[in-house]
């Protein structure tokens, strides 16, 4: 088994973990909690923020399977604040951000693993490719 081979197997692993962290956290959210902004009620404001906190995180995964390579870093981190800030605002509506940190502190831990093996697997096919 080479050092692909186990990052591969090492990020499926995380995958899965980060995957019962989501749920749990969709789990958390009630999306019954409407954000009121000057008296305004938004209904559909938790529900865009899991949309596009899944769009995002889709996104990243499309990159590193179809790009070949993440294509710059701006990309990855602009999509993975896409990804991470709707959750946290998502938690704050709900009035759960400040009792949840060490929640949102291990999905961020889970989901640095997941993208910082993805660009070190991406650094070694550009390096392999070099060589030949």
């Amino acid at each position: 088994m080479g050092n692909n081979d186990r990052l591969a197997l090492f990020e499926g692993i995380i995958i899965g973990i980060y995957g019962n962290w989501l749920i749990s956290l969709i789990d958390k959210i009630s999306f019954t909690t409407p954000l009121i902004i000057a008296g305004y009620s938004l209904p559909w404001f938790q529900p865009f923020l899991v949309i596009l906190s899944t769009a995002c995180l889709v996104s990243l995964i499309a990159i590193g399977i179809f790009g070949g390579k993440l294509e710059t870093r701006w990309e990855v981190i602009i999509l993975g604040l896409g990804h991470f800030a709707p959750i946290c605002v998502s938690l704050y509506v709900e009035g759960l951000i400040l009792k949840d940190i060490f929640f949102l502190f291990i999905g961020g831990i889970l989901f640095f693993m997941i993208y910082t093996s993805e660009l070190w697997r991406a650094r070694q096919i550009e390096r392999t490719k070099a060589k030949r």
